[in-house]
């Protein structure tokens, strides 16, 4: 009886985040097609209107309406966080400033040798759809940006590319 109830729970824990996965992927579809623009073109006014070098890139739905949320280094080397509306680039919704860069940030930055967008245009031109993330992270001692594309199907899909010549990693 127990082995029934605990089986039970898990099954339903098992589903519970399965819809949950679903439920923010088709958020994070809906917001892309909201969007006015797309992610390269948000990181783009980020790194030039705010100086922003830019770790951490996504889009999301929050109340209803299409964001941009990025996390980066800014210019006096202070890790910063900024939201604006999707459908209007120069609708800034919150810029939070955390203080010093974390090294881990720096050291990723100072790396790369390929740009944000650029990985995303590589990730792109290996699975078709819309990106609607990207962060750039170490993964075993191998810097690369995890891409997430939507495709045609709707599903979110990770393409990892690497930070330091540009290859795909499956």
């Amino acid at each position: 009886m127990q082995y029934r109830i605990r089986t039970a729970a898990i099954a339903l824990a098992l589903g519970l985040s399965s819809l949950a996965a679903s439920a923010s992927t088709a958020d994070k579809l809906a917001a892309a097609q909201a969007a006015a623009i797309d992610l390269s073109q948000a990181i783009d006014t980020v790194q030039t209107q705010h100086g922003l070098k830019v770790v951490e890139a996504e889009i999301d739905m929050k109340k209803k309406q299409p964001i941009y949320e990025f996390k980066g280094i800014n210019a006096q080397n202070h890790e910063t966080q900024l939201k604006f509306s999707a459908l209007d680039a120069s609708k800034m919704l919150e810029t939070k400033d955390e203080g010093a860069a974390k090294k881990k940030y720096t050291d990723r930055l100072a790396t790369a040798k390929i740009g944000i967008n650029e990985a995303i245009a590589t990730a792109l031109k290996h699975t078709a759809g819309k990106a609607v993330e990207v962060d750039l992270d170490d993964h075993l001692g191998v810097l690369s940006y995890d891409v997430k594309i939507i495709d045609a199907n709707s599903k979110l899909v990770e393409v990892r590319v690497n930070a330091v010549d540009g290859t795909i990693k499956q």
